[in-house]
């Protein structure tokens, strides 16, 4: 009796023994599993949607890393914005310095788009592709077409829609708060020149006009205007009421008389060189009548200041107002 007895607590015991075994070995593998929820956590976490120009929602589960710019203003919003390795290419026009104010930044990043083909593209392996609107329709739509991931936007027509640009990519690209900083530093600038210009007299104003070889442009919206208006001057060509853009006869510029004719140094094409476009509009018989020919007040300008739509814009409005107002400013 006392053997069977003995017997059954050695059984209970070696129950209890592999019972006690089971669960140390259980639980020890579940302490070797990888702990995932902290990881899917922060994926979600940094997971976000935008929306782009034309109503197209993009997601990302993480910023991109592969981004192709299709524009100069795009190109040096950017580079504002985010690392150099964090673009696989920019715009063609961002390495010449008549219209890119990045042209020594820009050289660290190779690549560059050409054309309006999409399919080249295709070689940057890119996670995001920016483009303006002004490129053609059937451009946009072959991208897509290929699966490219393309964000489109509104091309701005003045300081206010620059701004909404760089909030746009600041946003598209993950970092919202340099976005802010870039557009605080422009409304800082921006602020000081008018606070200089404060005590200058509305009869004191000067008009000017954006003027080449072969005649000026009229835009009723135009970035040149917006510039002008925070430098403390006026755009003369937006006195006239014509219906859509338009040229300019040489005639109405001469009615027009502005006290400074800007002439722009992008010499795009190779055949408008800055200091023959000068002495072309001075040299023309139709001008010599004008208050700009006659007082020399013909300037050279920066077309990369002056033709930008990125935060570069800033530095237009400190350019035409120093320019225009020498005896505000000083030679500097």
């Amino acid at each position: 009796m006392n053997k069977k007895a003995n017997n059954k607590k050695v059984l209970f015991f070696i129950i209890f023994l592999l019972l006690v075994s089971f669960m140390l070995f259980f639980s020890g593998c579940k302490s070797e599993k990888p702990d995932t929820s902290s990881k899917n956590t922060s994926k979600l976490q940094s997971s976000y949607t935008v929306t782009d120009d034309t109503g197209l929602t993009l997601q990302f589960t993480e910023k991109p890393k592969r981004i192709v710019s299709y524009s100069i203003s795009t190109d040096e919003i950017l580079l504002a914005l985010v690392e150099p390795q964090r673009i696989a290419a920019l715009s063609r026009l961002v390495d010449d310095p008549g219209v890119s104010s990045i042209v020594e930044e820009a050289k660290r990043i190779p690549n560059r788009v050409q054309g309006n083909s999409m399919e080249n593209v295709l070689a940057f392996k890119p996670d995001l592709v920016i483009i303006p609107d002004f490129h053609p329709p059937e451009m946009l739509q072959s991208a897509r077409e290929l699966g490219l991931k393309v964000y489109i936007y509104k091309t701005p027509s003045d300081i206010k829609g620059v701004k909404r640009s760089i909030r746009q990519i600041a946003a598209l690209t993950g970092e919202k708060d340099k976005g802010e900083a870039v557009i605080s530093k422009m409304e800082a600038r921006i602020k000081k020149v008018q606070q200089r210009l404060a005590g200058i007299p509305a009869a004191r104003r000067k008009r000017v006009i954006q003027l080449r070889s072969e005649g000026a442009f009229y835009a009723p919206d135009n970035s040149f205007g917006d510039v002008c208006r925070h430098a403390g001057v006026s755009d003369a060509t937006l006195e006239l009421k014509y219906p859509s853009a338009m040229e300019i006869t040489q005639e109405k510029v001469v009615e027009l008389n502005p006290d400074i004719i800007f002439v722009p140094d992008w010499d795009y094409d190779g055949k408008h060189n800055p200091d023959g476009e000068k002495r072309k509009i001075l040299n023309n018989p139709s001008y010599r009548g004008m208050k700009a020919v006659q007082q020399g007040k013909v300037y050279t300008i920066s077309g990369a200041l002056v033709l930008t739509v990125s935060q570069y814009i800033a530095d237009a409005v400190e350019e035409v107002a120093k320019m225009s107002y020498p005896e505000v400013f000083g030679k500097s």
